[in-house]
């Protein structure tokens, strides 16, 4: 008895206790990890932004290997973006255009709506009464 009292008065103990700093990670160190100056940087920014500029034909022509690569992902990232954007667009301006030409209900017409809902509840009550 006495050792079942201990073993949960441990076991509730280690409950609130922290648990040990993890010291090996899944992920391996690779240059995305690695922290570059600006001076460092200037160079591929600057190359980047002279990439970014080229159109599709230029880039085929002069780019090759990772940049070359790289340029085609960009832009097919950037063509995705702005599909998706143009597609949003139509339907909120499908959203918009809904209400285009539809009159305002007058204040008798929503009174005249209420009192039609009023009976069908009503009427819906007193079929469920009768069943």
């Amino acid at each position: 008895m006495r050792t079942t009292i201990i073993a949960a008065l441990v076991v509730g103990a280690s409950a609130f206790g922290v648990p040990p700093p993890v010291t090996q990670t899944s992920r391996r160190s690779t240059s995305l990890n690695e922290f570059l100056s600006p001076e460092e940087r200037a160079d591929t920014i600057g190359r980047w932004g002279e990439i970014r500029a080229m159109t599709k034909e230029e880039a085929s022509a002069s780019l090759s290997g990772d940049e070359l690569e790289s340029y085609n992902n960009y832009y097919a990232e950037v063509r995705d973006g702005v599909l998706k954007m143009q597609e949003l667009a139509q339907l909120m301006m499908a959203d918009v255009d809904k209400g285009k030409g539809v009159q305002p209900k007058t204040k008798g017409q929503r009174k005249r709506d209420k009192w039609a809902k009023v009976q069908a509840r009503a009427a819906a009550n007193a079929a469920a009464a009768q069943a």
